[in-house]
């Protein structure tokens, strides 16, 4: 009885995705807005300070988007799929310019067709030790397993950062930019105006958001804390603890710090000069 319980779920998730795959290639094909050259995307991992970021964005009247979409980007249907999950929570509009999704899991962007590469990709990455601790505290307080331990989140920190290494490389320098969660909450304004600077946002970037609901749900955004500002706010900025307090071997935490390097050196060459 539960198999055929558990067969008949499967069975009918898999109508479901087979009918929304349908509707987004359909939506797609009625609307010509929908191109990835017109998509903005933060390439991130968990809880890395992109949800603030998110709803800066899509507090513009000028962008389409509510937070985290878990669209598949692997082909036709998938800008489409992700207008649909815009509308139906009211936060789609003919007249933006723009499409937002943000992508934190590899299976998301992990066979992404060429044109994905015509958007606007802002990357972020945070220091290892507080995104990990972080990533834990998040999955317990839900009650979720998948990583509420460190060895499992930093399985996940790693592939991560090795699939944004990957992607970053294939963008052009014009249409990405990088930033750390400690240099967009250091100098929020700062970060803000380089963003704009590199993508061309008109007008700039502006640190100021409303909370979208949406944003504040278990999958969409940050579940804990982001309803409770409206700004990114350099106070909230907290000191790493040192790697060691993960309780991971020297191996893997040198592997965690030579990642986190890496993108760091990567975004460094792609720094925007702003006029004074």
């Amino acid at each position: 009885m539960a198999a055929t319980f558990l067969s008949m779920e499967q069975g009918r998730m898999g109508v479901r995705s087979l009918a929304k795959h349908w509707a987004g290639r359909a939506i797609e094909r009625a609307n010509g807005q929908l191109q990835y050259r017109n998509c903005i995307f933060i390439l991130a991992h968990m809880r890395c300070g992109s949800t603030a970021l998110s709803n800066i964005l899509c507090s513009r009247p000028d962008v389409n988007g509510y937070g985290e979409s878990h669209v598949r980007y692997d082909g036709p249907g998938s800008l489409g799929q992700l207008a649909l999950n815009q509308m139906v929570r009211a936060e789609w509009s003919r007249r933006a310019d723009y499409q937002f999704d943000k992508v934190l899991h590899c299976q998301l962007d992990g066979a992404v067709p060429p044109e994905f590469f015509e958007a606007r990709a802002i990357f972020m990455v945070r220091e290892p030790e507080p995104a990990i601790t972080s990533i834990c505290h998040l999955f317990q307080k839900l009650g979720r397993r998948a990583f509420d331990n460190p060895p499992a989140a930093a399985a996940y920190y790693l592939e991560r950062l090795e699939a944004l290494a990957r992607l970053w490389d294939r963008f052009p320098a014009e249409r990405r930019i990088g930033l750390t969660h400690r240099g967009l909450m250091n100098d929020p304004e700062l970060a803000l105006a380089q963003i704009s600077a590199q993508l061309g946002f008109a007008p700039p970037l502006a640190n100021a958001y409303v909370s979208n609901a949406a944003s504040r749900k278990g999958g969409g955004g940050d579940p804990l804390v982001s309803g409770q500002h409206h700004k990114i706010e350099s106070t909230l900025l907290r000191e790493p603890q040192p790697i060691e307090s993960l309780g991971l071997s020297s191996q893997i935490n040198r592997l965690l710090l030579d990642h986190y390097a890496d993108m760091q050196d990567r975004f460094a060459t792609n720094r925007p000069q702003l006029a004074e």
